[in-house]
């Protein structure tokens, strides 16, 4: 049984470091998008393009998260790659 569960926690461990290490590419990616709309004095941000991600990861949830669980974790993220530096 230990055995069994330290497979399935090392398996979380790495997808944990997936996770931070895609996080931290999208981080990039928004430090560049926040210096080209900078560059053309637009907003930076943009509530329907939140919307539009929003709606997209719920439409293609197939579970076991519920759409509101994915929503909601996914509104964490936005706000902090908003608001970092």
């Amino acid at each position: 049984m230990e055995e069994r569960l330290a497979d399935y926690r090392n398996r979380i461990d790495v997808f944990d470091n997936v996770i931070a290490e895609r996080l931290n590419e999208r981080a990039q990616i928004v430090l560049t998008i926040r210096e080209l709309k900078n560059q053309a004095k637009l907003p930076l941000f943009d509530s329907q393009r939140e919307q539009e991600i929003l709606t997209r990861l719920s439409l293609g949830n197939d579970g076991p998260l519920s759409d509101e669980d994915l929503k909601e974790i996914y509104r964490h993220v936005l706000f902090h790659m908003k608001n970092f530096e």
